[in-house]
């Protein structure tokens, strides 16, 4: 028997709400986070307002496994909820996935639709990697100088994961943006 291990997913909801309905959009979206909070394996929403680079709301929800997630999008509850939206917005639902290590390559203040390609998107972990283990790797040698290789590298990546993942990427993101999506502002 095969045993898969749950991963994170996180979706991406955007709408254009119609003009004067933006309080009446936002007391929904309330709402439904709250609803949303209750099912297994939430771990949290992010609403996003229009701004000067964008014209949709968007609302990211997080939970800690596409099951979880298929928990929420297919109930009745969720249609009722979506059913009120009709006279009230302009588009429809636009709805994306992240589980991977494309999560890397998104921003919160930036919405998108799609995954960048793969290729694209080692090209930047090997432009972001390489110059932090070039600088990382000299000061944590004079650290585990003495320590077996294998703990060596250990805390080499334990060192460089976070830094890649919460300072490297995102800067990257944000300089290569119109190049990871090209065609989005």
């Amino acid at each position: 028997m095969k045993h898969q291990f749950p991963c994170p997913v996180s979706t991406i909801f955007s709408r254009r709400v119609a003009p004067g309905h933006e309080e009446e959009y936002e007391k929904w979206l309330g709402g439904v986070s709250k609803i949303v909070a209750q099912f297994p394996g939430n771990q949290g929403s992010t609403i996003l307002k229009p701004s000067a680079n964008r014209a949709e709301y968007i609302s990211i929800v997080q939970f800690d496994s596409t099951e979880n997630l298929e928990r929420w999008m297919t109930p009745e509850e969720r249609k009722e909820w979506i059913a009120k939206l009709d006279p009230i917005t302009l588009s429809s639902e636009d709805i994306s996935s992240l589980t991977g290590m494309e999560r890397w390559f998104t921003l919160p203040d930036r919405s998108v639709s799609q995954a960048p390609p793969k290729y694209k998107m080692a090209l930047l972990l090997l432009l972001g990697l390489f110059p932090s283990l070039l600088i990382l790797n000299p000061i944590l040698n004079l650290i585990a100088t003495d320590w077996h290789p294998a703990f060596a590298t250990l805390l080499t990546i334990c060192v460089t994961i976070p830094i890649m993942v919460w300072i490297v990427t995102p800067q990257l993101t944000r300089l290569f943006f119109r190049w990871l999506y090209p065609g989005i502002r």
